[in-house]
């Protein structure tokens, strides 16, 4: 591999999109803290997002074993779980959903559900958890294929 400064004369051209995780169920590990920001939907909907960063650490029965080895080191492979929270005033129905939505992920992972959001949020950095790996094409550019951790469960 070389360094940055090494390729400064390489045509972008050249740079090609790397190939996805296989599809299938991982046991993942949340790697840091996780991250807020805000989001407005196409519609103009406004909504918090809370972002995980998640690490596969291995992977189950149903990931093809020809293409995880043709992958490379899936470990290094970093994929984020979202999850929107719609303003309460808005959308209270749907505020109380994300919120609960964003409980039985934390429980998933091993974080104790008496602990008030701001600790068990910081209590999950290093949690594992099972997860469905899906592709989601870009609906604006079909030959972009994101990545996207699905439903969760706890790990067996």
């Amino acid at each position: 591999m070389s360094r940055f400064a090494d390729i400064l004369d390489r045509k972008l051209e050249e740079f090609e999109r790397p190939p996805n995780l296989p599809t299938g169920h991982f046991i993942w590990q949340i790697t840091k803290h996780p991250e807020y920001s805000e989001f407005t939907s196409k519609d103009g909907v406004q909504f918090d997002r809370v972002t995980f960063s998640c690490n596969p650490v291995s992977p189950m029965d149903d990931v093809d074993e020809d293409e995880l080895s043709s992958f490379g080191d899936y470990t290094k492979t970093l994929v984020r779980k979202s999850f929107l929270v719609p303003d309460s005033s808005d959308d209270a129905a749907g505020h109380d959903r994300s919120l609960f939505m964003i409980r039985t992920f934390l429980g998933h992972c091993g974080v104790d559900e008496s602990l008030p959001m701001g600790e068990a949020m910081s209590e999950s950095i290093n949690g594992q958890f099972a997860g469905e790996l899906t592709h989601r094409p870009d609906p604006n550019n079909p030959e972009v294929v994101y990545q996207e951790i699905g439903r969760t469960s706890v790990p067996e």
